[in-house]
């Protein structure tokens, strides 16, 4: 299980991501404080049905993927802090 959060200027998010949408969110959450919309497929809390989140990225101010599928060489041992 992998959850994206948000943050930006006065508030936070946290959306869990479909199993195999992982490497799409990396990758989407680089465009962070750009002028773009973006799309991020994640799971609605209530109906636990996929769906699709409309990102304003230049409001946007960090995020970060917690969790999710392999694809990551790095050793736990090796990294600095709680989140990479």
């Amino acid at each position: 299980m992998a959850y994206v959060m948000l943050y930006g200027v006065g508030w936070t998010q946290r959306w869990r991501i479909p199993d195999g949408s992982v490497a799409f969110v990396r990758a989407e959450i680089d465009r962070v404080g750009r002028n773009e919309t973006g799309h991020l497929p994640v799971v609605d809390p209530s109906s636990e049905e996929d769906i699709v989140l409309v990102i304003a990225w230049q409001h946007v101010a960090a995020a970060v993927v917690l969790g999710g599928e392999g694809g990551d060489d790095t050793d736990a041992s090796e990294t600095l802090g709680q989140y990479r």
